[in-house]
């Protein structure tokens, strides 16, 4: 599904993963869609190492990998190059949950709109609070939560894409009035 939009949007696409981990995300986009511009955002460098170690020398050289935490404030100021820079497409792939805590979710989801472009895409993979999922509460939401913290970050477009084993996605994107 990230492929086909990706490629349906703009197969040159600037592609930022949110709490990118080792690599697979990144591995599998980049070749499925050769002439994107990825950026890896993680806390942790040695998960950048992994991934780094999973790509080869060209697909390395289609990505940027940023160390950085995003349970930081102004954690998105590390992804603003210049005033201009947006994303085309962000991915957050079960990695919502490392918030700790939904009542964060609204917040974070407002300061990645910072980052995303005005026809840019938002995917939001986690974790589902359900009988037959994760039994956390304070840190997995119901579909209703995550529908409604994405529409509480002000997104003008929020669709539940669908369920899978226990994660939930959702596609968002820019409201297109000023915020």
């Amino acid at each position: 599904m990230y492929v086909d939009s990706i490629l349906a949007l703009n197969p040159n696409a600037h592609v930022l993963e949110l709490g990118s981990g080792p690599g697979y995300l990144a591995e599998f986009l980049i070749n499925h869609c050769p002439n994107i511009d990825y950026t890896a955002f993680d806390f942790s460098e040695a998960m950048h190492d992994l991934a780094k170690g999973k790509l080869s020398a060209a697909q390395r050289l289609k990505c940027n990998f940023i160390t950085g935490n995003f349970k930081q404030s102004a954690w998105e100021e590390s992804l603003q190059f210049n005033q201009n820079s947006t994303f085309d497409v962000i991915v957050i792939h079960q990695a919502l949950h490392e918030l700790r805590h939904k009542a964060y979710a609204a917040e974070f989801h407002r300061n990645v709109k910072r980052l995303l472009n005005t026809q840019g895409v938002y995917f939001v993979c986690d974790h589902l609070y359900a009988p037959h999922a994760q039994q956390n509460h304070e840190l997995y939401m119901s579909v209703e939560e995550h529908l409604a913290a994405l529409k509480a970050a002000n997104y003008g477009r929020v669709e539940f894409i669908g369920e899978v084993n226990g994660l939930v996605i959702f596609k968002s994107q820019h409201s297109y009035e000023r915020d």
